[in-house]
């Protein structure tokens, strides 16, 4: 990776980036209303252009897709497909009218009924069918694991197997079953929760801070 100090162009890129980012994170803290008016009109920047960057792919995904459904490509079907969904999403997010007490309304969130009918009546039945394949995809990696033979891929099979088990409702409604597997949620998993949060959380601050000073720059066309 060059060095920004030799390029002019990433010099003042990652001053941009940089400044920006710490005026962010001083308003996060409480720096002050003049530090809060500047980084209020910065989120509304990134904002702004964020939406403008996802309308431009959008219609870059839509013309692609229609164009590969125009030649019927052997993937034509998909494309079909997929711009049917798109179109559907869309129509009922934004220009979908609704009743209201003073009249017909343009939806304004994803709570609204129009949008979250198509999330219970698409959305949903595509999350559990995944799920249910997450399932028999765990359960093969499971074979794999007890195939190979290897000490650890048994013990992490055999604790899964036993949470799992002991989970069953018919075992949580023994006493002392049930008060283990409370205990076990309640400081075990709470435990790896919290590790698992707490390691995410340093990773996304060494990441910021490294975005601050340059090291990596993303947002820099290579």
């Amino acid at each position: 990776m060059s060095s920004p100090l030799r390029n002019p162009r990433q010099l003042i890129t990652v001053l941009i980036a940089g400044v920006s980012g710490l005026i962010v994170l001083l308003d996060f803290v409480g720096a002050g209303p003049a530090v809060s008016a500047i980084a209020v009109v910065l989120v509304r920047w990134a904002a702004l252009v964020t939406a403008v960057a996802v309308a431009i792919g959008v219609l870059s995904v839509f013309f692609v897709h229609l164009r590969r459904a125009r030649s019927r490509s052997a993937e034509a079907g998909y494309s079909l497909v997929l711009l049917a969904g798109m179109i559907v999403v869309i129509v009922a997010g934004i220009f979908y009218p609704t009743r209201t007490a003073t009249g017909l309304s343009l939806p304004t969130t994803l709570a609204d009924p129009p949008i979250r009918t198509v999330f219970r009546l698409i959305y949903e039945p595509l999350a559990a069918s995944l799920l249910a394949l997450l399932s028999f995809f765990a359960l093969s990696a499971m074979l794999r694991a007890m195939r190979s033979g290897r000490i650890e891929a048994v013990f992490v099979v055999a604790v899964a197997l036993i949470a799992l088990i002991i989970q069953l409702p018919p075992l949580t409604l023994v006493p002392i079953i049930g008060q283990t597997v409370q205990w076990v949620n309640d400081y075990l998993v709470a435990a790896g929760a919290r590790g698992l949060l707490l390691g995410s959380a340093i990773g996304a601050l060494v990441a910021g801070v490294r975005l601050l000073i340059g090291f990596d720059m993303p947002y820099v066309d290579r």
